[in-house]
């Protein structure tokens, strides 16, 4: 349906980064950032993977496959915060925050890619937000989601 969003001008979450970044808003609706509907968004913070997909497939989502983000040079970036867009039970969307990735250079070589905005999720932890109260606290470039219907936490240790 909209997998193809990675092709369009900006992902919604590079259209926040961007609203952050040029309005310093107090607050963000990701609703309002999406042009494809969605009933909730899953926030995870983990190596994206088996063990999440099969945690989604638990809670009767359809989701196929969802690809970690690569470094430069094709590597696989291990630890990434995920965002998956789902409706009627069914991944529809997904995308990684933005980061520094292609950006950062030293002298020294290749900089750890950061995260140019984020979502302040403890490694293992799992936030699920309503499309219907998507309202997040902007805290400079970190997302609070002030109404979360789910909090997951320690995920990493209990899908091993």
């Amino acid at each position: 349906m909209c997998l193809f969003l990675t092709n369009c001008s900006k992902t919604p979450l590079e259209k926040v980064l961007k609203d952050i970044e040029e309005n310093h808003p107090k607050t963000i609706t990701l609703s309002d950032y999406t042009n494809f509907k969605w009933d909730e968004v899953w926030l995870i913070s983990g190596s994206i993977g088996g063990r999440y997909i099969i945690l989604m497939r638990e809670q009767n989502i359809d989701v196929k496959k969802v690809e970690r983000p690569k470094r430069k040079y094709g590597k696989y970036q291990e630890h990434s915060d995920a965002v998956v867009y789902v409706y009627n039970k069914k991944v529809v969307y997904y995308e990684f925050p933005p980061d520094n990735r292609d950006r950062e250079f030293s002298p020294l070589g290749f900089v750890e890619p950061f995260p140019l905005l984020d979502f302040n999720l403890e490694r293992g932890q799992i936030i699920i937000v309503s499309s219907n109260n998507s309202v997040c606290e902007v805290k400079h470039r970190t997302l609070i989601p002030i109404k979360p219907i789910k909090n997951y936490e320690f995920m990493d240790e209990k899908l091993k």
